[in-house]
């Protein structure tokens, strides 16, 4: 009964977030021909964006936080200098790479990414971990207490979606951090037993 009772909770969850995730940000970059610009819409369900722009260097050209709503931004990029730049666009589900290459004569976007942050859904002294790890990279997952011991330690790999379940019913009275290691990305959610 214990097991149904959490396959039904995780399934839920599963069904809520991926319900989430379909009202993603709707990113459009397009690059006009020979006039090295850029124009960015956003469409956006997400509470919170931030919207930056580096060079080769990982120096901020722009940056802007965003709320709910819809957005649009031209970018002339004339006055910069050719080479490659990134356009980052953040959420909290979501992180999305771009790599856009200034030439003399345009504007080419040569490279999207995407990468999916983990999300951490407390319930009572329960912790929900859902991971869309598309690119199936070997995730590590660790809880870590007050005095840096390991109380857990997981290595998932080739898995399309990580989920996991934390009970922290009769945790020892502590604080605890789980740390989510994809890739080259590292996410971290505290948690304060009492």
């Amino acid at each position: 009964m214990k097991k149904f009772l959490m396959f039904t909770a995780v399934s839920a969850f599963m069904f809520i977030t991926m319900n989430g995730m379909a009202n993603e940000p709707k990113l459009v970059v397009s690059s006009d021909t020979g006039a090295k610009s850029l124009v960015f819409t956003l469409d956006s369900k997400s509470k919170e964006t931030m919207v930056k722009f580096y060079d080769a260097n990982d120096n901020i050209i722009f940056s802007e936080n965003l709320s709910d709503g819809t957005y649009a931004k031209k970018f002339d990029l004339k006055s910069l200098e050719v080479g490659d730049y990134i356009f980052k666009v953040e959420n909290e589900l979501t992180t999305y790479l771009y790599t856009i290459d200034v030439r003399e004569d345009g504007v080419d976007i040569v490279k999207r990414k995407e990468n999916s942050k983990p999300v951490f859904k407390k319930v009572g002294a329960k912790v929900f971990l859902n991971l869309l790890n598309l690119d199936q990279n070997e995730v590590i997952i660790k809880v870590i207490d007050s005095e840096d011991r390991i109380v857990y330690d997981e290595t998932i790999s080739k898995e399309m979606i990580v989920q996991k379940a934390f009970n922290f019913e009769t945790a020892i009275p502590d604080g605890y951090v789980i740390v989510v290691k994809d890739g080259k990305d590292t996410f971290y959610e505290a948690i304060v037993v009492n």
